[in-house]
C-alpha cells in the first residue's frame, strides 16, 4: 500500500461541497419534518 503521509497536511482539504450537501440534507429533512407534522395535524381534525 502507498504510504502518502507526507502529502497530507491537515486542514487543508476545501470542504465546500460537503458542507452544501449537509446544509441541503437539514433543509430537506426540516421540510420533511414539518410537512409530516402538518399531515398529521390535518388528519387529526379532519377525523375529529
Amino acid at each position: 500500500m502507498a504510504d502518502h503521509k507526507d502529502d497530507f497536511k491537515p486542514g487543508s482539504m476545501d470542504i465546500r461541497e460537503q458542507e452544501k450537501t449537509f446544509v441541503g440534507f437539514l433543509n430537506f429533512t426540516k421540510w420533511g419534518v414539518i410537512i409530516t407534522i402538518a399531515i398529521l395535524i390535518f388528519m387529526a381534525l379532519v377525523n375529529a
